[in-house]
């Protein structure tokens, strides 16, 4: 009943997804220029009616605002957040109809307060920066120590609660949390195979904070602008290729 095509930006690593059911379209994490996903829309002679985010992102400016003007359709956004513009909110339960499926969302604050993953028609989970391949968010972006502490604990309990849906179910992240090839392969693991593989998911509560405040990667550059951008939704006088410098420094492994 549905399509998912995968968006790859290569050099920051970023994934963004187009979901098809009876020819309508919805967006998730829109990283790349819209007029990528304007070409392939038209090609393939497809409805855009939602544009949708994970979380409000600190390593690219996101182009949802600007796909949903574009398209005059609906842009969802997780709660609680601190956007200067319209959007429709999303919360733990949500549900949007696309097409003859449903995408159901499923809260997981860590990485962000807001982040939230989506449940494809009960058979593909969307994570956005909350669980990689093979890692996991990074808690600490525009956090003291005692509040990354805190979300690292929030981190934990929303990866559990996803540990706890069925082991074949796809799990698709926004980022790779390893380089990898331009190759055209499609980028995909299942909950069963993370949770098999990921030796830090295997820790307890207090090993996994502990572990994680001791992996915190370097900052993304320029990260508190980007969000600034990102919440006020105008990137148009932005030069992606001055704030964007640099990798995204978003996973912990």
């Amino acid at each position: 009943d549905f399509d998912i095509i995968q968006f790859r930006r290569t050099g920051k690593d970023c994934l963004s997804y187009l979901i098809v059911s009876d020819n309508q379209a919805a967006i998730i994490d829109a990283s790349l220029p819209v007029d990528v996903y304007q070409k392939y829309i038209l090609r393939e002679t497809l409805s855009l009616k939602f544009v949708i985010e994970t979380h409000i992102h600190a390593d690219h400016l996101s182009r949802s605002r600007q796909l949903a003007e574009q398209h005059n359709c609906t842009l969802y956004l997780p709660v609680p957040n601190k956007v200067n513009f319209k959007f429709l909110p999303v919360k733990d339960g949500s549900t949007i109809t696309l097409g003859k499926i449903n995408i159901s969302a499923i809260a997981t604050p860590g990485h962000t307060l807001e982040s939230t993953s989506y449940l494809v028609d009960g058979k593909v989970l969307l994570t956005g920066d909350t669980l990689f391949i093979n890692g996991v968010g990074r808690p600490d972006l525009k956090a003291s120590q005692e509040e990354a502490t805190e979300k690292s604990s929030l981190l934990y309990h929303s990866i559990q609660k996803l540990l706890e849906l069925d082991d074949g179910i796809v799990v698709l992240p926004a980022h790779t949390s390893q380089p990898v090839d331009f190759d055209q392969v499609f980028l995909q693991t299942t909950i069963g195979a993370i949770r098999s593989n990921t030796p830090l998911l295997q820790l307890n509560e207090a090993g996994f904070i502990d572990t994680i405040l001791k992996r915190i990667p370097a900052t993304p550059a320029n990260y508190m602008a980007i969000v600034e951008k990102n919440l006020s939704g105008d990137v148009n006088d932005s030069l992606p290729s001055d704030l964007e410098a640099g990798a995204n420094r978003c996973a912990i492994t």
